[in-house]
């Protein structure tokens, strides 16, 4: 998934954030006109998230001058969140709704092929101690 915030302050053109809920622990604010696209070079990932204990949506976030963090963009790869993550972007583990979840896996379903184990062959040890 490529995605990025438009080069102005706040949220890009076509996008929403509305607050939701507030305590003492933070805010959660619903933000609304972000894509999820979905590629088979990560289906692997998508499945174990899929298959993990808390299956979720990553929001890769963005701070600038100091300012509250700003959704740049959403995947549902383990393997892209933990990238910008490394790279000290902020990223945000959230549920995926259950609607989004039946899209994913219908998508895994179709394109995750698993690799196929091998065996060792046995026998190669066998002759390289009788060789000693």
């Amino acid at each position: 998934m490529i995605a990025a915030v438009a080069g102005q302050r706040g949220l890009p053109q076509g996008r929403s954030a509305v607050p939701i809920h507030e305590d003492e622990r933070g805010r959660q604010i619903l933000c609304r006109g972000y894509q999820l696209s979905l590629h088979r070079d990560d289906a692997e990932s998508y499945y174990c998230n899929l298959m993990g204990e808390r299956p979720s949506l990553f929001v890769v976030c963005r701070e600038e001058d100091g300012k509250r963090p700003e959704p740049a963009l959403v995947t549902a790869s383990y393997g892209e969140a933990a990238s910008y993550s490394e790279v000290d972007e902020n990223v945000y583990a959230v549920p995926i709704p259950p609607e989004i979840y039946l899209w994913i896996e219908a998508y895994v379903l179709e394109h995750y092929v698993p690799e196929k184990r091998r065996k060792r062959k046995r026998d190669d040890w066998k002759q390289d101690e009788s060789r000693r």
